[in-house]
């Protein structure tokens, strides 16, 4: 399973993303990703969307995550 699977997962399981996570997804994904890998942060912008998933960092316009 690739990082960016093993940090989506955890933060759906846990309800929260941390900035940590969010920085080693911002990193991964900025490398050679794959279709899962689109596939696993389309559904954690799906949770974080609806409230699923809350975030734990500061929005400073500096993340891959919108």
């Amino acid at each position: 399973m690739s990082p960016i699977n093993q940090v989506v997962q955890k933060a759906i399981c846990r309800g929260y993303l941390t900035a940590e996570a969010e920085r080693t997804l911002c990193q991964s994904f900025d490398g050679n990703c794959n279709l899962r890998d689109v596939t696993a942060m389309t559904m954690l912008q799906r949770a974080l969307s609806s409230g699923q998933v809350k975030r734990l960092s500061k929005k400073d316009g500096q993340t891959c995550l919108v």
